[in-house]
């Protein structure tokens, strides 16, 4: 078993997998764990799972069908570009989570905190696949925090989805890309330093 500091540090992005169908069942093991991520007052979060033909189909023609309503899909080419971007995105992923935080209209403090929430959830389930030996793209689509299309999909009324995440196993063929972040010193200070370079 890989250590928290081994998961954070080596897991990347991939936009990319094999085929591979990943168990319902993985996935359930996964997303129980992701749970334990810390929240305000109630559980913010809701997900559905894709992973059967059927269900990415339907997820598929909705999208695009709200690409049309919304104008992202505005002519021959526009609708050329997403369907194929969609298919490769929703159709061939051997699975899809689509992650929704709830809307707390009347507070801003929880509204915000659910949002954090739901993404630490997210990101638990990010560290955990990668322990598991699969990977994914944690994406943020045109279609994300469209509320009719959050209805559409079966998420309630004061829920809006804030995620699509593919997930499969990685391509052996496909090189893993290094990280780079900025130096922690240049954007972590303490207090009362001026600048991020003095504070070491």
């Amino acid at each position: 078993m890989i250590s928290v500091s081994e998961a954070i540090v080596e897991r990347r992005t991939s936009k990319k997998s094999l085929r591979k169908e990943v168990p319902l069942k993985l996935i359930y093991e996964l997303l129980e764990k992701a749970r334990f991520a810390p929240f305000h007052k109630r559980e913010p979060w809701q997900a559905k799972i894709i992973t059967t033909t059927a269900e990415k189909e339907f997820l598929y023609r909705e999208v695009i069908k709200r690409y049309q309503e919304t104008g992202v899909i505005h002519d021959e080419a526009s609708r050329n570009q997403m369907e194929k971007k969609m298919a490769r995105l929703l159709k061939e992923a051997p699975a899809t989570l689509l992650f929704a935080r709830e809307i707390i209209a009347d507070h801003s403090r929880l509204n915000s905190d659910a949002i954090q929430a739901t993404a630490a959830l997210i990101q638990n389930f990010s560290l955990l696949a990668h322990e598991a030996g699969l990977v994914g793209f944690w994406a943020s689509s045109a279609f994300v925090m469209d509320q009719e299309l959050s209805q559409r999909l079966g998420f309630p009324e004061n829920f809006e989805l804030i995620a699509n995440y593919r997930l499969g196993y990685p391509d052996p063929e496909i090189k893993k890309n290094k990280a780079r972040r900025a130096e922690v010193q240049t954007w972590a200070t303490p207090l009362l330093e001026t600048s991020p370079a003095s504070a070491y």
